[in-house]
């Protein structure tokens, strides 16, 4: 294994842990929110609310991490490093001054907001939905500062510490979901979520003090390249922001449902991304500065391999994820969320949607990959159409399957839009520099196909004859995963005998770490 490769794994293994832990203390606080609110109009209500700030955090998190690391990769490498510095101070500054103007927007324009993405709402909850919006609009100026902190940290391969924000984040809203909700209900999330990432942000500004960049810091707005920044950031924003409409089309669609369902939608999405985030998040960031990097220094060979390796590491992980989902999605529900205010019917609406959505669990995997090799690339017209391919995608197969379907159209109108977004990412790889192996990948899906054919099997005959009347949260506690762990090891060991190098690899370094 190649120098760059083993690093990528550990960074992986780093960033995959913190993340894991993260996600676990993220589960922690959806358990408390469903035992205290369960399905309700009350929570729904938050929901709906923060949808666009939250939206536009994690927007600005993801698609200014695409922007300033390879921004900074580039400016470094220039001769003259001082001037490609501070100009990427100028840009921070821009972009921090766009964001003021977004969230003044926010808290002018709130009950109108609220109107065009919930038309279903019912106005006596309108003015405490127009509080939730406002103030959860600080958080918007939060992310641009957490965003570029974080970015410059990955730039120099620093990932563990950006990686725990989301930790200390996720504390301070259990804290005041704790000891507050019974006072003041919802507000204890709402105000838990702007001082949760108040105190991600503050962690992250510790370690990025201590980066020599703030020598080059400079208070200048723009500058004479700011214009092509800004259309820069702008396209970055509308291919970053795909997953954020989702939610947003969700919404839309689900006001006018039976209570309960925008709830169910948040909750659905949240396993579902627990392997998306896990995995998928911790492989791209690990691998993305490298790529850039690569591609950078005109290195095609290591270009080639790196993507080729996201491609097929990804499938590994997604196809078994998607198939555990789909045959358990009913009693994962009843184990993790079945108490309090969350009722059956609350576990048949979340459990369908679950089902459904990881039909595109491997899409989301690929989109995570790909995205970040045309990032480091700057091929913005390909991820450009691929947002129009997956929204068009998205609202077209709701559009059709809402109506004979209900909620459940929802999550398959997901899952498609998710898988036509990666083909056309992996179809237009042909056209990069670096060319990936197109028949080694096609292998490898073979054999991971049949793996998992296998592991689809084993976990549907213990459903049926062991687990499938179980309903208890002990036998449920014990059952599930042990289910889960006979599944993966059926899959580990058919993988084994069809000679798949990432199982195959497992054994000796296992014996390497002890």
């Amino acid at each position: 294994m190649s120098a760059p490769s083993q690093t990528i794994r550990q960074a992986t293994v780093g960033i995959a842990l913190l993340v894991l832990t993260s996600k676990g203390i993220g589960f922690l606080r959806e358990v408390i929110i469903a035992y205290r609110f369960g399905t309700g109009i009350e929570y729904d209500v938050y929901l709906i609310s923060v949808s666009v700030p939250i939206a536009l955090f994690s927007l600005i998190g993801y698609a200014f991490s695409n922007l300033f690391i390879p921004k900074y990769s580039y400016a470094v490498s220039e001769p003259d490093r001082k001037t490609g510095l501070s100009v990427l101070w100028s840009d921070f500054n821009l972009s921090l001054l766009a964001a003021a103007i977004a969230m003044l927007a926010i808290i002018i324009t709130a009950p109108h907001l609220l109107r065009l993405i919930a038309p279903g709402m019912d106005a006596r909850y309108l003015p405490e939905a127009t509080l939730i919006i406002r103030v959860s609009s600080f958080i918007v100026i939060l992310a641009v500062f957490e965003a570029f902190f974080r970015s410059i940290l990955n730039a120099q391969k620093h990932f563990l510490i950006p990686a725990a924000g989301p930790v200390l984040a996720n504390v301070v809203l259990i804290a005041s979901i704790l000891f507050f909700s019974g006072a003041i209900s919802t507000r204890a999330i709402l105000y838990g979520l702007v001082f949760g990432y108040l105190a991600q942000t503050i962690l992250v500004y510790v370690p990025f003090r201590k980066t020599k960049i703030f020598e080059f810091f400079s208070f200048r707005i723009f500058h004479k390249h700011s214009g092509k920044f800004v259309t820069t950031a702008v396209i970055i924003l509308i291919i970053e922001g795909a997953s954020q409409v989702y939610t947003i089309i969700d919404r839309y669609f689900a006001s006018s449902m039976p209570p309960g369902i925008v709830s169910a939608l948040g909750y659905a999405y949240l396993l579902i991304m627990l392997p998306v985030a896990i995995f998928a998040y911790a492989l791209s960031t690990a691998i993305f500065p490298y790529m850039t990097d690569a591609f950078a220094g005109k290195d095609h060979r290591q270009s080639s391999h790196l993507l080729t390796r996201g491609i097929t590491v990804s499938l590994l992980m997604a196809l078994p994820a998607t198939m555990i989902f789909w045959v358990f999605s009913d009693k994962i529900v009843l184990l993790l969320f079945k108490r309090g205010a969350f009722n059956m019917q609350s576990v048949a609406y979340t459990s369908s949607l679950l089902k459904y959505l990881a039909l595109g669990m491997a899409g989301q995997f690929l989109i995570w990959v790909m995205s970040r090799a045309y990032y480091a690339t700057r091929q913005y017209g390909v991820l450009t159409a691929y947002v129009l391919v997956a929204l068009l995608s998205k609202i077209i197969v709701a559009v059709v399957t809402v109506g004979p379907w209900g909620y459940i159209g929802l999550a398959a109108a997901s899952s498609v839009s998710y898988l036509a977004g990666a083909a056309l990412l992996v179809f237009m790889a042909g056209r990069m520099q670096a060319r990936v192996d197109g028949k080694a990948i096609l292998l490898y899906v073979i054999k991971t196909l049949a793996a998992t054919a296998v592991g689809y099997g084993v976990a549907r005959l213990i459903y049926e004859t062991v687990i499938a009347s179980w309903d208890s949260f002990f036998q449920l506690l014990i059952g599930l995963p042990a289910a889960v762990a006979v599944t993966l090891l059926a899959i580990l060991a058919v993988g084994y005998g069809l000679n798949i190098s990432d199982i195959r690899s497992l054994p000796a370094a296992w014996r390497r770490k002890k």
